[in-house]
């Protein structure tokens, strides 16, 4: 086998494995990029969710509170 074609078949699985190479860095920082999304979108649902729920819990604890304060005036009265 003549030593060009050694050379040849040398020098085209080099390139062949800086591409797959390089293709490969390009998916992973695509990855990244897309667990970073996800990441962030989660930290925001979990801010509005801690947010509102809690807000949520409290305004309906306190109108449970308003309500029963209203019961026992109009209890009171009625005797």
């Amino acid at each position: 086998m003549p030593i060009e074609t050694v050379f040849t078949g040398l020098s085209a699985g080099i390139a062949a494995f800086a591409g797959l190479s390089k293709a490969l860095h390009n998916s992973q920082e695509r990855l990244n990029r897309r667990f970073e999304k996800i990441e962030n979108n989660l930290d925001i649902l979990e801010d509005r969710v801690i947010r509102d729920y809690v807000l949520k819990e409290d305004f309906l604890r306190e109108v449970q509170a308003v309500h029963s304060k209203l019961d026992r005036i109009l209890d009171r009265v009625m005797r």
